[in-house]
């Protein structure tokens, strides 16, 4: 029990969840013997997903999500108070299986914020009757020790998260996109043959004078507007976020030039194709200014691919063919 006290004092406000749940499985494996530990946490649908799992069948396992008053989860979840599964006829009835191969018995643990039940620690036993009488009294002490530990980590994470998030458009900020790239330049110099990288600067044409003329408020709504279009135009594995004012930023991973275009035209069809609401049933056609770099033939770095990019969106903007816009030294021949 001293091991989740240490952890409780030196780990709690400095873990993201999936780490938190793994240092606490680990600890109470050291104390109560189990084959798969398995966090369940309520959703806004009210269902109990199981979010982080470990040992055996946990991929599986994890994909499962119940009501919050089924299973074995669902009962103590209800409850507020531990309780056990002798032979998993509860979650035979709910949980998959394939998750359940293997797995004889359990026992679920209620964590608590105050009054209020926000998940549930459930252990699963090779064997019938797997949890002894004296294991769940420890399991008892273990769930109230527990649960500040996650309460902690989930506060931790949402920090982290306005801290990275536009309140907006609620998509990734500047400080997310410059962690992202970083990380995305990293892998394209590991495999410079492989992992082609491109980023785009994208913003909205006559913004300015849309907010003169609309005022600031509309001008918002046309951001988040113009942010969830250009998402749906996007890959997977895309990275949108928004800078400053009517500007957004995205890294493109393995996108060659013809990729690249590609998604710019996909965007600019879908703008063609919808336009924004504005007061006495009036209609906005939203057009917007491209630019893009990609890494070693327009730069090696974040400022140098970015810089490239916010140039080439500016001249993108002049829509005037006989307007020159001096272009720094290429980085990489």
């Amino acid at each position: 029990m001293l091991l989740l006290e240490e952890a409780n004092k030196f780990f709690s406000a400095s873990l993201r969840a999936n780490d938190m749940f793994r240092l606490i499985a680990s600890r109470v494996r050291e104390i109560v013997e189990y084959k798969t530990c398995v966090l369940f946490l309520i959703d806004d649908e009210n269902q109990l997903n199981a979010s982080f799992a470990t040992g055996e069948n946990s991929r599986l396992i994890t994909k499962n999500k119940i009501g919050c008053d089924e299973g074995l989860a669902g009962k103590t979840f209800v409850s507020g108070k531990i309780e056990t599964d002798a032979k998993l006829n509860l979650d035979a009835r709910v949980m998959s299986k394939e998750s359940l191969d293997g797995l004889r018995s359990g026992v679920s643990v209620p964590l608590m914020r105050g009054e209020e039940t926000f998940g549930v620690l459930l252990l699963y036993g090779g064997k019938e009757n797997a949890f002894s009488q004296q294991e769940i009294i420890l399991l008892e002490a273990i769930g109230e020790r527990v649960a500040p530990l996650l309460n902690s980590s989930f506060s931790f994470e949402r920090n982290i998260s306005n801290a990275m998030t536009d309140s907006l458009t609620n998509l990734p900020n500047e400080r997310a996109f410059y962690l992202v790239l970083e990380n995305q330049i990293a892998e394209a110099q590991r495999f410079p043959e492989q992992r082609a990288l491109t980023i785009m600067a994208i913003d909205i044409k006559g913004f300015a004078d849309f907010n003169r003329n609309f005022g600031f408020s509309t001008g918002d709504n046309l951001l988040a507007f113009a942010s969830e279009i250009i998402k749906d135009q996007l890959r997977k594995m895309d990275f949108l976020s928004r800078s400053m004012n009517d500007e957004f930023w995205v890294v493109l991973p393995k996108a060659s030039d013809e990729i690249t275009d590609n998604i710019k035209k996909r965007i600019v069809a879908a703008f063609s194709k919808k336009t924004f609401n504005l007061p006495e049933n009036k209609k906005h056609s939203v057009k917007l200014n491209f630019g893009s770099a990609t890494f070693l033939k327009d730069g090696e770095t974040t400022n140098q691919l970015l810089q490239r990019a916010i140039l080439r969106k500016k001249q993108d903007k002049t829509d005037k063919e006989n307007t020159v816009i001096m272009f720094p030294k290429e980085y990489v021949n």
